[in-house]
């Protein structure tokens, strides 16, 4: 603010307006330049808070589409890494699959003489059609026929032994240790 008039002393009214006139005369270019710098000055004011304010919103819209995108690409690689884990983990299983076969092929006791009289002979039909025969003793366990069908090359890696006679589906599992003899008669 500044002083652009002093009045001094007892002045009339009709003196003091006329004063007051040609102050704001001289006064005026200052006076217009002023309230032009002002309004300038609120309308830039105005402005850098509309654009502020519009920067704001862009600059959410592009967080928001970021965040977005990284949400997706986070999809994107949890659903990838989920497949890699699941292909290891079907790997895994293949290569124990293949390792416990190996060990049960060791387990597999020899194959009995044609001639011994408690042998029994067991012919198994795979999946695609082809049989193949392997004689065991009647005293032996129906695991060791679950682990020569489960470790026959032919074989898939989960199948169930039926037997025709008596018609039935054997309880038989790798993982199971107990003694069950073959429930088969020797024919003749």
């Amino acid at each position: 603010m500044t002083v652009v008039a002093r009045i001094e002393g007892p002045i009339g009214p009709g003196e003091l307006i006329e004063k007051l006139e040609r102050i704001l005369q001289d006064n005026e270019v200052s006076l217009i330049a002023a309230r032009a710098e002002r309004e300038e000055r609120d309308f830039t004011q105005t402005l850098r808070r509309e654009q502020d304010a519009a920067f704001l919103k862009s600059s959410k819209a592009d967080q928001e589409k970021e965040r977005k995108r990284r949400e997706e690409q986070d999809k994107i690689d949890q659903e990838k890494q989920r497949l890699v884990d699941e292909e290891n983990k079907r790997k895994e299983m293949i290569q124990e699959r293949e390792r416990m076969k190996e060990e049960l092929k060791i387990e597999i006791p020899e194959e009995p003489a044609v001639d011994d009289p408690d042998v029994v002979r067991i012919v198994l039909r795979l999946p695609h059609g082809s049989r193949t025969e392997r004689r065991f003793l009647k005293n032996q366990s129906l695991k060791f026929l679950y682990y020569f069908a489960f470790c026959h090359e032919d074989c898939p890696d989960d199948f169930h032994v039926v037997t025709n006679f008596p018609e039935g589906l054997s309880p038989v599992n790798p993982q199971r240790t107990a003694l069950i003899p073959l429930p088969l008669k020797r024919r003749g």
